[in-house]
């Protein structure tokens, strides 16, 4: 029976597969992949099983999906590959191109192995009973006409024969080496690609028909070119080629063609593989009759597979890996031995790691979705790929329901929105019915009619969300709500890193995120169903979980909850200031940080504060300045009575008194501890400023100041420079205030403003 006629059976037999069928709430099941924890099994477009399964290996996750189908249905598999051999794409790229043919693309997965300097498949290429590349010696899945399939070696045998001579043929529409023959085919590339020194026989087809894994082709030479440059593969022709550092039998039989000659190409294959309709290669065997094969690598990544069972299904299986929190992959031994606990007899393994994808149309769904996360976040390009297809036309009139999410597992009090989609007789996108019912379990919460669920239950169960319409079958999905979770991650909402402790600057806010998980699986989740709080006096946190340190430092706990469940986390708030009487809500804190980061000030006592109300006496002050000059030398002791030398004070005051920025006393004293007045200070800067180089021929008018006249002469002109050119203000009274005492704040204060 032909692919077409047998498209054109009745599509009855699908309708008796329609029916979704989801895992319910699943208890612990052991399987070599770890413990089963939780999974669907649906139907996707075309009557396709889609299934995913998560496991916990103790450490972490494994996650597989995987598609299986049969020869009965409307839907066949087809190997495909870009417009050429060696040409490579993601898989909606290359799903467009049989789209272009006409066919509808429902799922498949990534192929064989390839080179990856030039996309080369390693082993055989078969499309359309054509053989597109030849086998390498390795392994491959056939696919025959009716959709069966076929795991084996197609043990390939190739020959020349010229001048009743035979000669090996190495391979068809592979790399040209330098033992055997290679014939090229405009499958092949644009070019033949060497670019080592050899000679090429263009033949054309005179008898025998297509290049198939098993036939007989006379050829007539039409021309013989030597040359290391790559020559074009024109179509309807094909290209027999020879490297010059061939074997001298091999030379001979090249030699021994001539423009006009005919030679003859025999190939042939194991039995079961002449008939197969489609094939691609594969580099490992995984289990030949219910056996697992040895020699396997142990190393884990992700997995591609294909599995026959003995009821003619065939799997088309991942296993995603290198992706810490989702699946940690698997090595070959357990990708066969979980292919032979889901049923398979036979199994193969197809290119993996990057590669590993799968696709598929959802059941109801118009568009191919990647299933699969690949370890390289994105679809890889590769060579070849295995697909499902189908040419049914549907009615588009809806016979089964799809329903999403295809399994939920919730916290108490959450809300998810359930999609209600449609299939027609043909397993492919139909009319959603207006009159959908949905219907939950009463353990479980509520729904509304536009399929709006809200979790509510006082305890851990499950059962299902059901939708339903008048004709057409309806759709269940499995939902646990889960009202104690055993656990609950802190995330920091920013990164998505889980936070086992919290470190955090004084006055700084991080925003939380809170993960619920029963059995090791993550819980959808609304942040209302989390209460949020702080123990110690580090801050406060809202409802949303965004905390906000406290203005000092100390140490205490977050504490989430969720039902019954409770998780806290230390949290370490760390002064982002340098003194402890110094808090970043004073007035003073951003000019005594200035000033410190300045070496201007150091701290009193100990070090730890600064006392900030604390009088600035004469010898401070003239260290200050000291400083700020980049401590000068001194070349003389200071003309004071009581400024010895030697003191912490007794340079700057020598060399302050030098460069006429300060003054002594009639009686010849300094007054080193004498707290400095407010004009003082002025003066100080004013004369300061002069020493420097600096501009001092601003000055304000003082009369708005109440008390200006009490301003001594002597400081004037200093006051004047200082008010107007902002260093000096007011106090809160509105007093000048000239003869008051300076505190150690308002100098920083005055030297931020001066420096400014």
């Amino acid at each position: 029976m032909s692919r077409c006629q047998r498209l054109k059976m009745p599509l009855i037999l699908l309708l008796l597969v329609l029916l979704m069928v989801l895992l319910p709430a699943l208890p612990a099941q052991a399987s070599v992949m770890g413990e089963q924890i939780d999974g669907y099994d649906a139907v996707s477009a075309g009557g396709v099983q889609l299934s995913r399964n998560i496991f916990w290996t103790g450490s972490d996750y494994r996650t597989e999906n995987y598609l299986v189908y049969d020869s009965q249905r409307d839907v066949f598999p087809v190997v495909v590959y870009g417009s050429k051999v060696l040409n490579y794409g993601d898989f909606p790229s290359m799903a467009a191109l049989l789209e272009r043919q006409g066919y509808t693309v429902l799922g498949g997965i990534n192929g064989d192995y390839y080179n990856t300097a030039d996309y080369q498949p390693l082993g055989i290429v078969v499309t359309d009973g054509v053989l597109r590349s030849s086998d390498g010696g390795h392994y491959a899945v056939g696919f025959y006409e009716d959709g069966s399939a076929i795991i084996g070696k197609p043990q390939m045998e190739m020959r020349i024969f010229i001048d009743g001579n035979e000669y090996t043929l190495g391979a068809v529409n592979k790399t040209r080496g330098s033992q055997y023959f290679v014939l090229l085919t405009e499958d092949y590339s644009y070019t033949t690609i060497s670019k080592t020194p050899g000679r090429n026989a263009v033949l054309t087809i005179v008898d025998g028909g297509e290049l198939t894994t098993n036939c007989t082709l006379t050829l007539e030479v039409e021309e013989i070119i030597h040359t290391s440059e790559p020559i074009p593969l024109e179509e309807d022709q094909l290209i027999l080629s020879l490297a010059d550092n061939a074997p001298a039998w091999s030379q001979s039989g090249m030699d021994a063609l001539a423009e006009g000659d005919t030679l003859t190409i025999e190939i042939s294959c194991d039995d079961a593989w002449e008939d197969v309709e489609y094939a691609i290669g594969s580099l490992y065997k995984l289990v030949t009759d219910g056996v697992v094969e040895t020699g396997l690598e142990e190393s884990s990544s992700p997995r591609t597979a294909v599995g026959l069972k003995p009821n003619g299904e065939v799997i088309f299986y991942t296993v995603d890996g290198r992706r810490s929190g989702h699946s940690v992959g698997a090595n070959m031994y357990q990708v066969a031995n979980r292919l032979i606990e889901l049923g398979c007899t036979e199994a193969t393994l197809m290119d993996g790691g990057g590669s590993t994808t799968l696709n598929a149309v959802y059941g109801g769904d118009s568009v191919i979705s990647q299933i699969n996360r690949p370890s390289d976040g994105s679809q890889r390009s590769v060579t070849n790929y295995i697909m499902l297809v189908s040419t049914a036309q549907g009615s588009g009139d809806p016979v089964q329901l799809t329903l999403y999410p295809l399994n939920l597992n919730i916290l108490s009090g959450t809300q998810s929105q359930f999609q209600a989609l449609a299939m027609d007789e043909a397993g492919l996108a139909a009319a959603v019915p207006d009159d959908l019912n949905y219907e939950v379990d009463a353990s479980l919460g509520t729904i509304n009619n536009n399929g709006l669920f809200t979790a509510y239950s006082s305890h851990n169960t499950s059962g299902y969300v059901t939708v339903s319409a008048a004709g057409v079958r309806s759709a269940e999905v499995a939902v646990r709500v889960i009202a104690d979770p055993d656990d609950i991650i802190i995330k920091n909402s920013a990164t998505g890193s889980s936070l086992s402790s919290i470190e955090i600057e004084t006055g700084q806010s991080i925003d939380l995120d809170a993960v619920a998980q029963y059995n090791h699986l993550e819980l959808i989740a609304d942040e209302s169903c989390f209460t949020w709080r702080v123990s110690g006096n580090i801050g406060s946190i809202d409802d949303d979980g965004i905390f906000t340190a406290a203005v000092v430092h100390g140490s205490g706990e977050i504490i989430v909850s969720a039902g019954n469940t409770s998780v806290s986390i230390p949290v370490t708030v760390k002064r982002n200031y340098t003194f402890d009487d110094v808090l970043p809500t004073s007035w003073y804190f951003q000019a005594v940080e200035f000033a410190v980061d300045k070496n201007l000030f150091s701290g009193t006592g100990d070090g730890s504060t600064f006392t900030p109300d604390g009088h600035m006496n004469r010898a401070m002050i003239v260290t200050v300045l000291h400083r700020l000059a980049g401590l000068p030398a001194v070349n003389a002791a200071a003309p004071f009575n009581d400024v010895a030398t030697g003191l912490w004070y007794s340079d700057a005051v020598s060399w302050a008194n030098a460069n006429s920025i300060v003054g002594g006393y009639g009686d010849g004293s300094f007054g080193p501890q004498k707290d400095v007045s407010r004009e003082e200070i002025a003066c100080f800067l004013y004369r300061y400023a002069a020493f420097s180089g600096q501009d001092t021929s601003a000055g304000a008018n003082l009369s708005s100041y109440p008390d200006a006249m009490s301003t001594h002469t002597w400081a004037l002109d200093a006051m004047s420079w200082a008010v107007a050119e902002g260093i000096i203000t007011g106090r809160p009274s509105g007093a000048l205030d000239p003869q008051g005492f300076a505190t150690r704040a308002e100098v920083a204060t005055m030297l931020m403003r001066f420096l400014s």
